[in-house]
């Protein structure tokens, strides 16, 4: 069953209880081309697979067991570093929020040592995202509720030790009060991720309110890429809705940010997939809907691809749909087509991950960026949750 995470982690770096002994056999051996790896997390089960760029198949190079398999109420995340030395997994241990986010160092493979080198204690925690430099981890402190049915949070940057991963010297980048009440306008702050080059950072803020309305407001922070403070928040995009009426899926990909709105109430085939070329975010460059390519209207899942030059799109039938994005004649047109819903790439985008409900199993698809061309390959067990990484 795999289940795609895209909010980023938060932490707190004021409670941190070290693991001072680190496994010898995670001493990372030099390697020639990056190996794609794909973890699957299956309560405490963390099994790594390594992809064959050539044949596409995955061999399974080993598992270990997490100190504690968090609550099945929660969904786990795993975050990489952009070298995929250093993972960072983090689990919800009960329904009281309190949470424990385990630092690993990798072997060669992407392999964990069996013990994590740092365990992280707190409550109220969202997520993690490391910036591509792989210096600063940014995370999202949260809480606690306030007496005016309101609730702080804040963006906390730690540095990375490029040693083990250890996280270290937190700062508070930022601050905001938002709406935390459950009968009205209740609200959350995440960080999205990073522009390419590492100096521009987009995090969302997401409220839900009354008779099922909402609203998602993206915003975009410059980066000082050599000590990774963060300057202020600037608006990119609002999404708002009434009654669920509609829901917006927004993905930044390099110097492209791609907008996937649902449409629920206005018949069928008329959703649309907007796509922005930064900084004019203020009108899409290309607006795809059903008169221009027919699963722009009616797609059930949605992707950027990690090269900002497609699109996939799943339609009503769990085919997916690949769209080139030509911004010089501003149209989306389709190129080809996998079988399975797409929810997952490697971070270089050259594999896409597929959910095959049918025989339980994630395939594995060779994506050619240059060509758009799509090569089947194997096929791992589906049995939890899944998550991608390139160790360098």
């Amino acid at each position: 069953m795999l289940r795609t995470v895209s909010l980023v982690l938060t932490l707190t770096l004021s409670c941190i209880a070290l693991v001072q002994n680190s496994d010898a056999a995670n001493t990372p051996a030099p390697s020639s081309s990056p190996v794609q790896v794909a973890y699957m997390l299956n309560g405490s089960t963390l099994t790594t697979y390594n992809i064959n760029p050539q044949t596409l198949q995955a061999s399974d190079v080993g598992t270990i067991t997490l100190p504690n398999p968090g609550s099945p109420d929660y969904v786990p995340t795993l975050v990489a570093s952009p070298n995929g030395r250093f993972v960072y997994i983090s689990v919800y241990l009960n329904n009281n929020d309190q949470e424990e986010v385990y630092v690993y160092d990798t072997n060669a493979s992407g392999l964990p040592g069996q013990s994590p080198v740092q365990q992280i204690k707190a409550s109220q925690l969202i997520g993690v995202a490391v910036d591509p430099s792989g210096k600063f981890l940014y995370s999202v402190a949260v809480g606690p509720p306030g007496q005016q049915l309101t609730t702080p949070y804040s963006i906390v940057r730690g540095l990375i030790s490029a040693n083990n991963g250890k996280l270290s010297q937190p700062v508070t980048e930022a601050k905001y009060l938002l709406d935390s009440d459950p009968s009205g306008n209740d609200c959350y702050l995440a960080v999205l991720g990073f522009n390419g080059a590492g100096t521009t950072m987009y995090d969302g803020i997401f409220c839900s309110g009354p008779h099922a309305s909402g609203s998602a407001t993206y915003n975009q922070r410059s980066v000082d890429p050599q000590t990774g403070a963060l300057g202020p928040d600037q608006q990119v995009y609002v999404d708002s809705s009434y009654a669920g009426s509609e829901s917006a899926n927004v993905q930044f990909e390099g110097d492209l940010f791609f907008a996937f709105i649902a449409y629920f109430n206005q018949g069928p085939n008329a959703n649309l997939v907007d796509v922005y070329q930064m900084p004019n975010d203020s009108t899409p460059v290309i607006s795809c809907g059903a008169s221009m390519l027919a699963v722009c209207g009616d797609f059930t899942h949605a992707s950027a691809h990690p090269s900002g030059k497609y699109v996939f799109l799943t339609d009503p039938t769990n085919v997916t749909d690949i769209g080139t994005v030509n911004l010089s004649t501003e149209q989306i047109t389709q190129t080809g087509s996998i079988p399975y819903p797409v929810q997952e790439f490697s971070p270089d985008g050259t594999i896409a991950y597929a959910v095959n409900d049918g025989d339980g199993e994630i395939d594995i698809y060779g994506f050619n960026a240059a060509t758009g061309g799509v090569t089947q390959g194997g096929s791992f067990s589906d049995l939890g949750y899944l998550f991608t990484a390139e160790r360098k």
